[in-house]
Protein backbone atom coordinates (compact mmCIF):
# COMPACT_ATOMS: atom_id res chain seq x y z
CA UNK A 1 0.00 0.00 0.00
CA UNK A 2 1.28 3.30 -1.08
CA UNK A 3 2.07 5.79 2.13
CA UNK A 4 2.04 9.26 1.23
CA UNK A 5 3.23 12.13 3.44
CA UNK A 6 1.20 15.00 4.89
CA UNK A 7 2.29 18.13 5.55
CA UNK A 8 0.28 21.17 8.12
CA UNK A 9 1.05 24.75 6.82
CA UNK A 10 -0.15 27.77 7.72
CA UNK A 11 -0.75 30.27 4.57
CA UNK A 12 0.16 32.01 2.63
CA UNK A 13 1.26 29.10 -0.12
CA UNK A 14 2.85 30.09 -2.72
CA UNK A 15 3.06 28.21 -5.98
CA UNK A 16 6.72 28.61 -7.93
CA UNK A 17 7.84 27.08 -11.45
CA UNK A 18 9.80 24.41 -10.32
CA UNK A 19 8.24 23.52 -7.00
CA UNK A 20 5.40 24.86 -4.46
CA UNK A 21 7.02 26.81 -2.09
CA UNK A 22 5.70 26.99 1.66
CA UNK A 23 6.28 30.11 3.29
CA UNK A 24 5.72 29.23 7.29
CA UNK A 25 6.15 32.00 9.57
CA UNK A 26 6.82 31.63 12.87
CA UNK A 27 8.77 28.79 13.13
CA UNK A 28 12.19 29.44 13.57
CA UNK A 29 13.37 28.68 9.78
CA UNK A 30 14.40 31.22 7.03
CA UNK A 31 11.44 32.04 4.39
CA UNK A 32 11.80 30.40 1.11
CA UNK A 33 11.83 33.10 -1.45
CA UNK A 34 9.70 32.28 -4.37
CA UNK A 35 11.88 32.14 -7.49
CA UNK A 36 12.16 34.13 -10.39
CA UNK A 37 8.67 34.23 -12.77
CA UNK A 38 7.01 32.15 -10.10
CA UNK A 39 3.52 32.07 -10.16
CA UNK A 40 1.22 33.00 -6.89
CA UNK A 41 -0.76 30.36 -5.89
CA UNK A 42 -4.88 31.62 -6.18
CA UNK A 43 -6.30 29.21 -2.84
CA UNK A 44 -9.35 31.28 -4.02
CA UNK A 45 -9.67 29.18 -7.23
CA UNK A 46 -10.65 25.76 -4.71
CA UNK A 47 -14.17 25.17 -4.18
CA UNK A 48 -15.23 25.15 -0.29
CA UNK A 49 -17.57 22.56 1.42
CA UNK A 50 -19.45 23.42 4.67
CA UNK A 51 -18.44 21.40 7.30
CA UNK A 52 -21.75 21.68 8.77
CA UNK A 53 -23.95 21.06 5.37
CA UNK A 54 -26.71 18.91 6.17
CA UNK A 55 -26.93 15.59 3.56
CA UNK A 56 -28.83 16.48 -0.12
CA UNK A 57 -32.44 16.09 0.39
CA UNK A 58 -33.68 14.56 -2.87
CA UNK A 59 -32.81 10.60 -2.46
CA UNK A 60 -31.25 10.15 -5.60
CA UNK A 61 -28.66 12.95 -5.62
CA UNK A 62 -27.67 11.67 -1.82
CA UNK A 63 -27.63 8.49 -3.50
CA UNK A 64 -25.43 9.63 -6.25
CA UNK A 65 -23.13 12.13 -3.50
CA UNK A 66 -22.67 8.47 -1.11
CA UNK A 67 -21.52 6.79 -3.77
CA UNK A 68 -18.77 9.39 -5.41
CA UNK A 69 -17.55 10.04 -1.69
CA UNK A 70 -16.99 6.85 -0.41
CA UNK A 71 -14.04 6.09 -1.76
CA UNK A 72 -12.25 9.21 -0.06
CA UNK A 73 -13.10 7.56 3.28
CA UNK A 74 -10.37 7.45 5.61
CA UNK A 75 -8.56 9.90 4.20
CA UNK A 76 -4.79 10.54 5.30
CA UNK A 77 -6.41 14.47 5.99
CA UNK A 78 -8.28 13.87 8.47
CA UNK A 79 -10.17 16.57 8.28
CA UNK A 80 -11.11 18.12 11.39
CA UNK A 81 -12.40 21.38 12.89
CA UNK A 82 -9.51 21.07 15.63
CA UNK A 83 -6.62 20.90 13.16
CA UNK A 84 -4.01 23.14 14.10
CA UNK A 85 -2.93 23.49 10.62
CA UNK A 86 -4.86 25.91 8.46
CA UNK A 87 -3.48 23.97 5.24
CA UNK A 88 -2.70 20.14 4.81
CA UNK A 89 -0.74 19.71 1.65
CA UNK A 90 0.04 15.82 0.34
CA UNK A 91 3.02 15.24 -0.81
CA UNK A 92 4.55 11.94 -2.62
CA UNK A 93 0.83 11.33 -4.42
CA UNK A 94 1.68 12.63 -8.01
CA UNK A 95 3.68 10.76 -10.62
CA UNK A 96 6.38 12.96 -11.94
CA UNK A 97 6.74 11.05 -14.82
CA UNK A 98 3.45 11.25 -16.61
CA UNK A 99 3.03 12.50 -20.05
CA UNK A 100 2.48 15.57 -21.50
CA UNK A 101 -0.61 14.09 -23.11
CA UNK A 102 -1.59 11.17 -21.43
CA UNK A 103 -3.95 9.69 -23.90
CA UNK A 104 -3.47 6.34 -22.86
CA UNK A 105 -4.19 6.96 -19.85
CA UNK A 106 -7.28 8.65 -20.00
CA UNK A 107 -10.80 6.96 -21.05
CA UNK A 108 -11.96 11.20 -21.73
CA UNK A 109 -9.71 13.56 -23.35
CA UNK A 110 -11.71 16.97 -24.16
CA UNK A 111 -11.86 20.60 -24.63
CA UNK A 112 -14.20 22.88 -22.54
CA UNK A 113 -15.25 25.99 -20.46
CA UNK A 114 -15.82 24.72 -16.58
CA UNK A 115 -19.39 26.06 -16.01
CA UNK A 116 -19.49 25.69 -12.08
CA UNK A 117 -17.74 23.90 -9.05
CA UNK A 118 -18.31 22.38 -5.85
CA UNK A 119 -16.71 20.55 -3.07
CA UNK A 120 -17.94 18.15 -0.79
CA UNK A 121 -16.90 15.94 2.47
CA UNK A 122 -16.13 12.24 2.03
CA UNK A 123 -18.92 10.58 3.77
CA UNK A 124 -17.10 10.02 7.08
CA UNK A 125 -15.81 13.45 7.00
CA UNK A 126 -12.18 12.84 7.05
CA UNK A 127 -11.81 13.41 3.24
CA UNK A 128 -12.70 16.30 0.54
CA UNK A 129 -12.74 16.24 -2.92
CA UNK A 130 -14.19 19.10 -5.92
CA UNK A 131 -16.45 17.89 -8.60
CA UNK A 132 -16.12 20.36 -11.64
CA UNK A 133 -19.35 20.67 -14.28
CA UNK A 134 -17.51 21.17 -18.16
CA UNK A 135 -19.28 22.30 -20.78
CA UNK A 136 -17.86 20.32 -23.86
CA UNK A 137 -16.93 22.33 -26.94
CA UNK A 138 -14.46 19.33 -28.47
CA UNK A 139 -14.29 15.62 -28.06
CA UNK A 140 -10.55 14.40 -28.45
CA UNK A 141 -10.78 11.20 -27.00
CA UNK A 142 -13.77 9.39 -25.57
CA UNK A 143 -13.96 5.27 -24.80
CA UNK A 144 -17.22 5.75 -22.33
CA UNK A 145 -20.29 3.81 -23.47
CA UNK A 146 -21.79 7.05 -23.22
CA UNK A 147 -21.77 9.21 -26.38
CA UNK A 148 -19.54 12.89 -25.76
CA UNK A 149 -21.14 15.50 -28.53
CA UNK A 150 -20.06 19.30 -28.53
CA UNK A 151 -22.37 21.04 -25.74
CA UNK A 152 -22.43 17.68 -23.72
CA UNK A 153 -21.96 18.41 -20.07
CA UNK A 154 -19.82 16.11 -17.81
CA UNK A 155 -18.14 16.38 -14.25
CA UNK A 156 -15.12 15.49 -12.93
CA UNK A 157 -13.43 14.88 -9.78
CA UNK A 158 -10.10 16.24 -8.03
CA UNK A 159 -9.33 15.44 -4.59
CA UNK A 160 -8.67 18.72 -2.23
CA UNK A 161 -10.61 21.36 -1.88
CA UNK A 162 -11.23 24.13 1.10
CA UNK A 163 -13.63 23.47 3.84
CA UNK A 164 -15.10 26.22 6.29
CA UNK A 165 -15.69 24.68 9.83
CA UNK A 166 -18.78 25.77 12.29
CA UNK A 167 -16.33 28.09 13.70
CA UNK A 168 -15.81 30.40 10.45
CA UNK A 169 -12.06 28.53 9.99
CA UNK A 170 -11.43 28.25 6.37
CA UNK A 171 -9.36 25.00 5.53
CA UNK A 172 -7.34 24.28 2.37
CA UNK A 173 -6.50 20.70 1.51
CA UNK A 174 -3.95 20.48 -1.35
CA UNK A 175 -2.04 17.35 -3.42
CA UNK A 176 1.41 19.20 -3.79
CA UNK A 177 1.90 19.70 -7.55
CA UNK A 178 -1.83 19.80 -8.53
CA UNK A 179 -3.99 22.51 -8.94
CA UNK A 180 -7.98 23.17 -9.95
CA UNK A 181 -9.59 24.04 -12.83
CA UNK A 182 -11.30 28.07 -12.30
CA UNK A 183 -15.50 28.26 -13.28
CA UNK A 184 -14.95 30.14 -16.48
CA UNK A 185 -12.30 29.53 -17.74
CA UNK A 186 -11.33 27.41 -20.93
CA UNK A 187 -9.34 24.18 -20.59
CA UNK A 188 -8.38 20.88 -22.40
CA UNK A 189 -8.88 17.94 -20.10
CA UNK A 190 -7.06 14.56 -19.24
CA UNK A 191 -9.72 12.13 -17.76
CA UNK A 192 -9.93 9.06 -16.33
CA UNK A 193 -11.73 6.10 -14.01
CA UNK A 194 -9.94 4.31 -11.92
CA UNK A 195 -10.70 1.31 -10.28
CA UNK A 196 -14.03 0.63 -11.90
CA UNK A 197 -15.56 3.91 -10.61
CA UNK A 198 -17.58 5.60 -13.12
CA UNK A 199 -16.93 9.04 -11.77
CA UNK A 200 -14.48 10.55 -13.93
CA UNK A 201 -11.85 11.89 -12.44
CA UNK A 202 -8.92 15.00 -13.58
CA UNK A 203 -5.76 13.30 -14.92
CA UNK A 204 -4.33 16.82 -15.61
CA UNK A 205 -4.83 19.53 -18.09
CA UNK A 206 -4.25 22.77 -19.60
CA UNK A 207 -5.51 26.25 -19.04
CA UNK A 208 -6.48 27.75 -22.32
CA UNK A 209 -6.24 31.83 -21.91
CA UNK A 210 -5.96 34.72 -24.16
CA UNK A 211 -4.51 32.45 -27.50
CA UNK A 212 -1.60 30.86 -24.73
CA UNK A 213 -1.98 27.35 -23.14
CA UNK A 214 -0.74 26.99 -19.07
CA UNK A 215 -0.07 23.65 -17.51
CA UNK A 216 -3.00 23.04 -15.04
CA UNK A 217 -0.31 21.11 -12.79
CA UNK A 218 3.29 21.45 -11.94
CA UNK A 219 5.01 18.59 -13.38
CA UNK A 220 8.19 18.32 -15.49
CA UNK A 221 6.35 17.07 -18.86
CA UNK A 222 3.17 19.26 -18.75
CA UNK A 223 5.38 22.68 -18.07
CA UNK A 224 7.26 22.07 -21.25
CA UNK A 225 4.07 23.52 -22.67
CA UNK A 226 3.53 26.34 -20.53
CA UNK A 227 3.22 29.93 -22.92
CA UNK A 228 3.04 28.18 -26.15
CA UNK A 229 0.18 29.19 -28.49
CA UNK A 230 -3.07 27.50 -28.21
CA UNK A 231 -3.47 26.88 -31.29
CA UNK A 232 -0.28 24.82 -31.57
CA UNK A 233 -0.86 22.51 -28.81
CA UNK A 234 -4.98 22.17 -30.18
CA UNK A 235 -3.18 20.88 -33.49
CA UNK A 236 -0.64 18.82 -31.92
CA UNK A 237 -3.59 17.30 -30.13
CA UNK A 238 -5.66 16.46 -32.90
CA UNK A 239 -3.03 15.00 -34.73
CA UNK A 240 -2.34 12.78 -31.69
CA UNK A 241 -6.45 11.80 -31.26
CA UNK A 242 -6.52 11.05 -34.78
CA UNK A 243 -3.83 8.09 -34.91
Amino acid sequence: MTRHRIVGLTLPLILCLATLLIIIPGRGQGEKQPAKNARQFDENRLPIADYSAPDPVDPAERSKRQARGKKYNKSSWRVHPNSASDSMVRVDSVDPSLPAFPFEKSCVVVVGHVTEAHAYLSNDKTGIYSVFRIQVTEVLKNSLKIPLTVASLIEAEREGGRVRFPNGRLHLYLINEQDMPRVGLRYVLFLTNTNEEPNLQILTGYELREGKVYSLDNLPNTRKHENVDEVKLLSELRQISNL
